[in-house]
């Protein structure tokens, strides 16, 4: 995402690391059940449980692989 701050980025990298030595490369999923990660899933992102302003880079995070966050949306 373009314009989030150094500290953001750290944020979320933390908890996909995080994530990453709990659970190994695995989605929980959105839309669809947990799966192991393939090629076409597009690694592990962080994505804010509601979503925020972009001034407002708070709040939990969620783990998601990118084929599910792009799922998500803003929903």
């Amino acid at each position: 995402k373009v314009g989030l701050t150094w500290t953001e980025r750290n944020r979320r990298k933390d908890a996909v690391d995080t994530h990453r030595n709990t659970h190994g490369d695995y989605c929980p999923g959105y839309g669809r059940p947990a799966h192991p990660l393939t090629a076409s899933d597009g690694g592990l992102t962080a994505d804010h449980i509601t979503p925020v302003s972009d001034s407002n880079q708070t709040g939990p995070l969620r783990i998601l692989c990118l084929s599910c966050n792009s799922r998500k949306g803003n929903r």
